[in-house]
């Protein structure tokens, strides 16, 4: 059973107290270390919802629901210009932290916590990604996410959240050099369907998809999905994936949640031809 750090409410720096609050709990869904699910606190039984303002309380109040319920800690969702650059395992056995999260920690200069597992940090900025971005023991998120608040500043950080627009714009340019380049489709070109809302429902028909609705879409046509194929990755709900069928008659996929972040349709295609 994984141990979570408490909670120091006292240690947390006023500009993230400002922001709004959910209480969560650790749930197992399948192999692989839990899932940190968000709850409300005016509702502690009823999921929370980072994309939902309707969902979140003050950070006094989740303090409160913190101290008297049972739940594994709290957490702040990013809004208004709060980032999180989320540094999975890079705190060795001795406390140490590895080379590159070293860096890291020191060009942002601002105020940074260990995370609730004790071997991961959380560093806060202000500024923004334009993107989520997800690579190797390092995640950043600026939006559609809540962060799981433990208080344990690291030794050496302010107690403050710093303005670092120009460090998250070198983090942003760093991810996308990184991608392969795609490569430029030079075959023989297929007329889009006549009927592009029915190729698109025979499609998802096709692969017993759930449909939740379909409307219009720039030209196209957008069909919003009962659930996501990655929903266990979600923080919160199911919902939030859609597909799309352009002018064109190319397919398209998008989801609103942080964690699905970079998919596209050929991941969604590949995933239901696998029979999910």
């Amino acid at each position: 059973m994984t141990s979570w750090l408490p909670v120091i409410p006292e240690a947390i720096p006023l500009q993230l107290r400002e922001g709004k609050w959910v209480l969560w709990r650790a749930e197992q869904r399948g192999p692989g270390k839990p899932t940190k699910v968000p709850y409300q606190v005016r509702a502690p039984r009823s999921k929370a919802s980072s994309t939902d303002p309707s969902t979140w309380a003050s950070f006094e109040d989740a303090v409160d629901a913190y101290s008297t319920l049972s739940v594994d800690g709290i957490g702040v969702v990013l809004t208004a210009g709060l980032t999180c650059i989320d540094l999975d395992r890079v705190i060795n056995a001795s406390g140490r932290l590895d080379t590159r999260a070293e860096t890291i920690v020191e060009r942002c200069d601002s105020w940074t916590e260990v995370s609730p597992s004790g071997t991961g940090l959380h560093v806060f900025v202000r500024g923004a990604v334009s993107e989520a971005l997800k690579g190797e023991q390092i995640e950043v998120y600026s939006t559609a996410r809540y962060i799981a608040i433990t208080g344990h500043r690291w030794p050496g950080t302010p107690n403050v959240v710093r303005w670092q627009q120009g460090y998250l714009d070198h983090l942003v340019k760093l991810a996308r050099e990184d991608r392969p380049a795609r490569p430029i489709y030079t075959g023989p070109k297929t007329p889009p369907p006549d009927d592009l809302a029915g190729a698109l429902l025979a499609k998802l028909q096709a692969w017993s998809v759930p449909v939740a609705r379909l409307k219009r879409w720039e030209g196209g046509f957008l069909v919003e999905l009962e659930v996501c194929p990655w929903a266990d990755e979600h923080t919160s709900g199911f919902g939030g994936a859609a597909v799309i069928i352009h002018p064109s008659g190319a397919f398209d996929f998008t989801c609103l949640h942080a964690h699905c972040a970079g998919r596209g349709w050929r991941d969604f295609r590949a995933t239901m031809e696998r029979g999910r």
